[in-house]
C-alpha cells in the first residue's frame, strides 16, 4: 500500500505472529530494561506536543517506545487484576479511558519513529526501526489478546443499553479482535491455535524468502544501445551498471517491481520481453531451482489458515476475512465481480483486438501475447495523447498545484490551512524542505497538523523514486490524552532546479491528490478515541476510499483549471489536453479491470475451497483472460500479497474501494462541478458523514447515510467508459 498507517485494521495473526498464551499465573518485569528517559529529557515522550525533529534520534525513539511499551504492558496487567477482582464494577469509561491513556502515547511515539524511518534513513536506520516496530507491535497487541478485557467488553455491551454508536464500535473492535485471537477457546483449543500460528508464520516466512531469492537471482545484461533507446531516464539510472553514466551502459535488468514494469513497457525486443516475463511469472515454480519451489508452502499456508479459522467457528478463511470488511460477505464480493466482469470482458476482447491491429500496422509480426501488451499499449496511448510528458509537466509547477489544491479543499470542506513558521514554534521538521500546516475549522479552532515533504532525497528517503509516496499517520486524535491528529504527506518529486520549480507529471498530480485524501480522512475525524479515529479501525476494503475519491477530481476540468498553471505564463492546462489525458487514463480499462477481477476471484477461491491451486487457476483463467495460460506461468506461487503478506482474502479491496469512491464522486458530479455553493453543501455532508466518522462507524453505514443506498458499480463503469 502506498500509505504507511498505524497498524489499525483487524488482522488475524499478522500483528502478533505468535499469540500470547492467556492462561498466565505470574508476570515478571525486568527493571533494567526500563529506560531512564523522562518527558523532560526525551522529546518523543512529550506526545501531546509537536516534535522538534532536530532533537530526535533513533536512540531517543527507541528509548521512548521501549519505556511506553513497558508502561502499557504493566498498566494492562494492573487493569486485568482490577477487572478480575470480585465485585468489580466496570463501566465503559473505567475500561476504555485507562486503555486509551496507555496506548495513545505509545502510538504517537511509534508514529514519530515511523516518520523518520520513511524520511531520513541516516537518522533512523532500518535495523533500528525494525526493533522499534517489533517492540511497539508486540505491546500494542497485548490488550486485544487479554481475556479479562475481552470479557469486560462483552459485559459492558450486554448490560449498558445507553452506549452511543462510537462507543459500541470501540467495544465491538475489542470483542472481534479478541475472538479472532482465540479468546473464546478453551485451554486445549488455545494450545492448538498457538501451534498453528507458529507453523503458519514459518511457512509464510519460507514463502516470502523463496520468492525474494527467486526475484533477486534473475538478471539480464543489455549491451545494445538500440534496445534501451526508448527507456525513460529513471529506468536508465536504475539499470545502468555505471550510475554516473546511465546512457552509456551496459544495463542490468532485474525483476524488481520498479524495473520490471517499466522495462516491459519500453523494451522493443519481443524475445527479450518474453524472457523477462516468463522469469517473473515462473518464480516459485518447479521449472527452476527446486529449492525455491513454493507450491507446497502455498498449500500448507492455505491448510493452516483453513484449520485455524475452523477452531474459531468459521467455514473458511475467506468467510472469517469478511468479518473485517465493508463488503460483509463473500457473496457480495462475488456479485461485484460478476457485475463488473459482465461489462469488462467484452470490452477487453475489443481492446486487445484493436491493440493487435495497431501493432501489426507498425510492423509487428504474429499474434499478440501477454508479454507484448505493455509495450504496444504504451505506443497506442502515445498515439492517442499527442502531448509529450515534458510539455504536460510545464503546466503543473508544484507551488501552483499545492496552493490550488489546498484552496480547493478549503472551499469544499469549509476548513482552513495555516502555514506555520517553524522557527517561531520550535517544532522544526526533519528537513528544511518540509512545510508544516495547521488545519483549522472555519472559526479558527484547531483540528490538527500536517507536514508536507515534497522532494526526493536520494539515499535518505525510503525507496526514493518518483512513484514512491506515503501518508503517515504520525499521531491520531485522542481527546482522552489531549492529542490532535498529525499527518505527514511524503512525496518524491524532483527538487527545484536553476530557478525552475518542481514540475509534476499528471500521474504525480493524481498521486498527490490521493495522499491528501488519505490525510484528510486521518485529520478530519471527530472520534474521541484513537482506536476508532480516522483510518484506524476502518475496514480493509474501505481504507483506500478517500484516497481514490480524491484521485477522481483529476478528471474534472473545473478542478484542474484551478490547480494547473504554466510555470512561465500561468495559463491553465487546456481543456482539450485534459480530455486527452483522461482518455489515456482509461485506455484499455476493460483489460485492466479483468486482471484485477481475476486476481480477486483467485484470492477468494484459494481461501474458500480445498482445490489444488493449479486446478483453481485452470478453472478461473478462461472466465477472465483472453490469452491462453502459459505452461511456465505459476503466478500464485509468487503472489506474496495474498500468501505471505496481509491481503489474504482481501485483494478485491482495491476494486471495491475504487467502486465506492467513484460512487461518492458521482454525488459531487450530480450537484454540478461548477456550482460552488452546491459543491460546498455536498462537501460538508461528505466531511460530516464519511470523514468525521472514519473508523468509529461502519463504512457501509456512513455510505448509506451519504448516498441513501448501497454502493453501485455504475459510476465506476461510467468513469472507465465501460457503460
Amino acid at each position: 500500500m502506498a500509505a504507511i498507517l498505524k497498524s489499525s485494521n483487524f488482522q488475524l495473526l499478522t500483528r502478533n505472529p505468535v499469540i500470547r498464551y492467556h492462561y498466565r499465573t505470574a508476570y515478571y518485569v525486568l527493571l533494567p530494561e526500563i529506560p531512564h528517559d523522562t518527558a523532560e529529557t526525551n522529546p518523543v515522550l512529550r506526545t501531546h506536543e509537536l516534535v522538534d525533529y532536530k532533537t530526535v534520534s533513533a536512540e531517543i525513539c527507541l528509548n521512548a517506545v521501549a519505556k511506553l511499551s513497558l508502561e502499557q504492558e504493566s498498566g494492562i496487567w494492573k487493569l486485568e487484576n482490577q477487572l478480575t477482582e470480585p465485585g468489580s464494577n466496570v463501566t465503559f469509561e473505567s475500561l476504555m479511558d485507562p486503555l486509551e491513556k496507555l496506548s495513545a502515547p505509545l502510538d504517537a511515539a511509534w508514529g514519530v519513529a515511523r516518520t523518520l524511518y520513511v524520511t531520513d534513513s541516516e537518522k533512523m536506520p532500518s535495523e533500528t526501526y525494525k526493533q522499534i516496530h517489533k517492540r511497539a507491535r508486540k505491546s500494542r497487541s497485548l490488550k486485544f489478546q487479554s481475556k479479562p478485557i475481552y470479557e469486560a467488553c462483552k459485559s459492558i455491551m450486554n448490560e449498558n443499553k445507553k452506549l452511543d454508536q462510537r462507543q459500541l464500535r470501540l467495544l465491538n473492535k475489542y470483542i472481534l479482535e479478541g475472538r479472532l485471537n482465540g479468546s473464546e477457546l478453551n485451554e486445549s483449543g488455545m494450545k492448538n491455535y498457538i501451534e498453528m500460528s507458529r507453523k503458519l508464520e514459518n511457512h509464510k516466512a519460507n514463502f516470502q524468502q523463496k520468492v525474494e531469492k527467486a526475484t533477486n537471482r534473475f538478471s539480464h545484461v543489455i549491451t545494445d544501445p538500440a534496445t534501451v533507446r526508448d527507456f525513460p531516464s529513471e529506468l536508465l539510472r536504475s539499470t545502468a551498471l555505471d550510475s554516473l553514466a546511465p546512457s552509456r551502459g551496459p544495463w542490468k535488468i532485474t525483476l524488481q517491481p520498479h524495473i520490471y514494469s517499466s522495462f516491459m513497457e519500453h523494451c522493443p525486443d519481443p524475445l527479450l520481453r518474453w524472457n523477462v516475463w516468463q522469469a517473473h511469472r515462473a518464480r516459485g515454480s518447479s521449472s527452476g531451482d527446486t529449492s525455491l519451489t513454493t507450491s507446497l508452502d502455498l498449500e500448507e499456508i492455505r491448510y493452516q489458515r483453513r484449520d485455524q479459522v475452523k477452531l474459531l467457528g468459521y467455514p473458511s478463511f475467506a468467510a472469517m476475512s469478511m468479518e473485517t470488511k465493508m463488503a460483509g460477505s463473500v457473496g457480495n464480493v462475488t456479485k461485484m465481480i460478476e457485475l463488473l466482469l459482465e461489462k469488462a470482458f467484452p470490452a477487453q476482447e475489443k481492446e486487445l483486438t484493436e491493440l493487435e491491429s495497431f501493432a501489426r500496422e507498425r510492423g509487428f509480426d504474429g499474434s499478440l501475447h501477454m508479454w507484448d501488451v505493455p509495450y504496444w499499449r504504451r505506443k497506442q496511448v502515445a498515439s492517442l495523447c499527442q502531448h509529450e510528458e515534458g510539455d504536460i509537466r510545464e503546466y503543473f509547477p508544484l507551488p501552483r498545484v499545492l496552493s490550488g489544491l489546498l484552496a480547493l479543499i478549503e472551499d469544499i470542506f469549509n476548513i482552513h490551512f495555516e502555514l506555520i513558521d517553524q522557527n517561531k514554534t520550535g517544532a522544526t521538521a526533519w528537513h528544511p524542505d518540509v512545510s508544516l500546516y495547521a488545519v483549522r475549522h472555519a472559526d479558527g479552532k484547531l483540528i490538527g497538523h500536517f507536514y508536507f515533504d515534497p522532494f526526493s532525497r536520494i539515499g535518505r528517503k525510503l525507496l526514493s523514486r518518483e512513484a514512491a509516496s506515503w501518508m503517515i499517520s504520525t499521531r491520531s486524535r485522542s481527546d482522552v490524552v489531549n492529542h490532535t491528529p498529525v499527518a505527514s504527506v511524503v512525496m518524491n518529486f524532483t527538487p527545484n532546479l536553476h530557478g525552475i520549480p518542481s514540475l509534476l507529471s499528471f500521474h504525480q498530480v493524481q498521486n498527490l491528490l490521493a495522499k491528501m485524501g488519505h490525510a484528510l480522512q486521518h485529520l478530519l475525524t471527530e472520534s474521541p478515541y484513537s482506536e476508532v479515529a480516522g483510518l484506524t479501525n476502518l475496514e480493509w476494503d474501505a481504507v483506500q476510499i478517500s484516497a481514490q475519491f480524491f484521485q477522481f477530481w483529476s478528471s474534472d476540468w473545473t478542478t484542474m483549471s484551478k490547480i494547473s498553471g504554466h510555470f512561465e505564463s500561468g495559463q491553465p492546462l487546456a481543456k482539450e489536453t485534459l480530455n486527452q489525458l483522461n482518455k489515456a487514463a482509461v485506455h484499455m480499462s476493460g483489460h485492466d479491470l479483468c486482471q484485477q477481477l481475476y486476481l480477486s476471484a483467485l484470492d477468494l477461491e484459494l481461501y474458500s475451497t480445498r482445490e489444488f491451486w493449479l486446478d483453481i487457476v485452470k478453472r478461473l483463467w478462461p472466465k477472465f483472460q483472453r490469452f491462453p495460460l502459459e505452461k511456465l506461468d505459476a503466478h500464485p506461487c509468487n503472489f506474496t500479497d495474498i500468501v505471505s503478506q496481509d491481503m489474504a482474502a482481501a485483494y478485491y479491496s482495491h476494486t471495491w474501494s475504487k467502486m465506492v469512491a467513484a460512487d461518492i464522486f458521482s454525488a459531487f458530479q450530480e450537484a454540478g462541478m461548477e456550482d460552488r455553493d452546491a459543491l460546498r453543501i455536498v462537501g460538508e455532508r461528505f466531511r460530516n458523514v464519511v470523514l468525521a466518522n472514519g473508523g468509529a462507524v461502519p463504512p457501509s453505514e456512513t455510505f448509506r447515510q451519504f448516498r441513501g443506498r448501497d454502493p453501485s458499480p455504475d459510476a465506476l463503469l461510467i468513469h472507465a467508459k465501460l457503460n
